[in-house]
């Protein structure tokens, strides 16, 4: 016995005068069509071992199906046109009758007035998930804890203010005592919408965010709603691989889109490398797989050189301007101090070498000073020509050469 067919439209009566009818009977033949592609997806989950709604399914265009497997098989043998469909499904994959999806047009894009972006911290910590990375021992932990009791107050963070709003600290290798001798020597105020869980509770209460715990921490967050949390650190979060791109983006999925949703900034602390390149590279120096990197909406690297009260703090995201603030440890609040953009900061020293060389040297030319400053020719040019334009330092022409001293 044949398997049913559509039938084919009755395209008599000339198509000027039957326009109508073809297009009804195209339409039938549409639906028919679609109506046999949904029967053979469920023959075909039927017999991946698919229940007996399937089967029923199936049999709305296949009435004749025997009810058991073998005799369905057999079945198959003699239709084989249906055999062959049946055999391309993938009995797993979207049914035929799978809504279409739903999308944006260029229009609805382009027109439609989007709510702003939410910050933490204006330009610098945006809502979604921000990775805070940096060497072992060089104040990460600090900085976090110094930005979490800013957001909680309502203050200032890195130079910038901030709106209050509650936060949740997961200070995951600190025990209570020394969580208290941090935020004392930071000046914290009693009864702040502040939550913190310290050393040994978070595997008793979330656990890894790989198994599970990603979902309970997002459900917490969503509870509450609030405007900051702070994961310190992943490692102590997350207890697998941390080059596996999958593990890594099962555990940080489930929080980052939390956080979108409730307009949460999560500071995730993580590790540099051991070894990096001279100039620093938030989004290369992070230790691990790249999936971290990649799903963060912002990385800040926090560089630091040893013995120094100085660091930097290296900014790049989707939504934030690339930029580097010099920052200095402030020991009396063990916070740090924001002096200012990093580079132009750099520079301001650059050019204030070349005046401190020009003094030592008096009349000099575009060569030495380069040699003493231990800078590119190319470099002291451009500065010393800023320093022209500035009346700081006087330009000199004797024949060919050119000479540059102090006024």
């Amino acid at each position: 016995m044949k398997s049913k067919k559509p039938k084919p439209a009755d395209a008599g009566g000339g198509l000027a005068g039957n326009a109508g009818t073809l297009t009804s009977a195209f339409n039938d033949t549409t639906d028919s069509g679609q109506a046999q592609a949904l029967a053979e997806y469920h023959l075909a989950r039927w017999q991946a071992g698919g229940t007996a709604a399937d089967l029923g399914k199936a049999r709305v265009i296949f009435s004749d199906l025997p009810d058991d497997r073998a005799d369905v098989a057999d079945w198959l043998a003699v239709h084989l046109d249906v055999a062959e469909a049946v055999g391309k499904i993938d009995p797993d994959g979207l049914s035929p009758d799978a809504p279409p999806l739903d999308l944006l047009t260029a229009h609805t894009i382009l027109t439609t007035v989007w709510p702003a972006p939410v910050w933490a911290i204006p330009d610098l910590l945006p809502a979604g998930l921000t990775i805070l990375a940096g060497k072992p021992k060089v104040g990460k932990s600090w900085l976090a804890l110094q930005i979490a009791q800013s957001v909680a107050t309502g203050g200032f963070a890195l130079g910038e203010h901030v709106d209050a709003g509650p936060i949740l600290y997961l200070a995951l290798e600190d025990s209570p005592a020394r969580l208290q001798a941090r935020m004392r020597k930071q000046n914290w105020s009693l009864n702040l919408h502040a939550d913190f869980m310290v050393l040994g509770q978070f595997a008793k209460q979330i656990d890894d965010l790989r198994n599970g715990g990603g979902e309970r921490l997002a459900l917490q967050i969503e509870r509450v709603g609030y405007r900051l949390v702070v994961i310190d650190t992943l490692s102590r979060s997350c207890y697998g691989d941390q080059s596996d791109v999958e593990q890594m983006t099962a555990a940080l999925t489930p929080i980052q889109e939390m956080a979108h949703e409730g307009n949460c900034a999560v500071l995730v602390i993580d590790h540099h490398r051991k070894a990096f390149g001279a100039d620093p590279d938030a989004i290369g120096d992070i230790l691990g797989s790249t999936a971290k990197s990649a799903m963060a909406d912002c990385i800040w690297g926090l560089y630091k050189e040893r013995g120094k009260a100085g660091a930097k703090l290296a900014i790049t995201g989707r939504d934030v301007e690339e930029r580097t603030l010099a920052l200095t440890w402030d020991f009396l609040t063990g916070c740090w101090q924001v002096e200012g953009d990093a580079d132009e900061l750099a520079l301001t020293e650059r050019r204030q070498g070349i005046l401190d060389a020009l003094a030592g040297m008096g009349r000099a030319s575009l060569k030495d000073i380069a040699s003493v400053v231990e800078q590119p020719k190319s470099h002291t040019h451009s500065r010393l020509q800023d320093l022209f334009n500035a009346n700081l330092v006087v330009r000199i022409e004797q024949g060919n050469r050119v000479y540059y001293e102090l006024p």
